[in-house]
């Protein structure tokens, strides 16, 4: 059992060591910007009430593919590029740690949609990671078997969704999860 748990956190170790280390070159963006477009118009086709909800938000955080797995220590990352007026601004990596009853891997898309200027403005602002859970309050929304919105959620100054699951995960929550600016080189 020793083992497993040191091999955990050794593998745990280089996924975060390798995603922080990597540059992030006009080329990723350019790809990731791609992603992003593709996993919107996804949303969109998938959910109805989508294109009202994202046409009023004051920004959008698209992350295509975050990769997610472990085996009772967890951890999950990815790529994610933040849309202003419908054009991209920035990009951020994200990525959590988990601990826990939790095994297997998964893949999934995330989509936050910043429905108000201040929650937008903190999340933009400085060179600190932003982490969800400590920083502000995200509404996670669902959506219905229909395809549907459900609208209880939908007016929080951060609304997520989680959609395109793929893999098979004994967890599936975004709290904890922390974001950090990426400069193009």
């Amino acid at each position: 059992m020793k083992s497993i748990i040191k091999s955990t956190i050794l593998v745990v170790s280089m996924l975060l060591t390798g995603q922080a280390l990597a540059a992030f070159t006009a080329s990723d963006a350019t790809k990731l910007e791609s992603d992003a477009s593709a996993a919107l118009a996804r949303f969109k086709s998938q959910t109805t009430g989508a294109e009202d909800l994202l046409n009023h938000a004051k920004g959008i955080l698209v992350c295509p593919e975050i990769t997610k797995g472990g085996f009772i220590i967890g951890v999950e990352g990815g790529k994610c590029v933040m849309q202003v007026e419908g054009k991209p601004v920035e990009y951020y990596t994200n990525r959590a740690g988990k601990f826990g009853l939790l095994a297997g891997i998964q893949w999934y898309s995330l989509i936050l949609v910043f429905n108000d200027q201040a929650s937008l403005d903190l999340f933009r602002t400085g060179k600190r990671e932003f982490e969800i859970g400590a920083d502000a309050s995200v509404a996670v929304a669902k959506v219905g078997a229909s395809g549907s919105l459900d609208t209880t959620n939908l007016k929080g100054p951060i609304v997520a969704f989680t959609f395109g699951e793929k893999g098979l995960m004994g967890d599936l929550s975004i709290e904890g999860a922390t974001f950090k600016k990426l400069l193009v080189e």
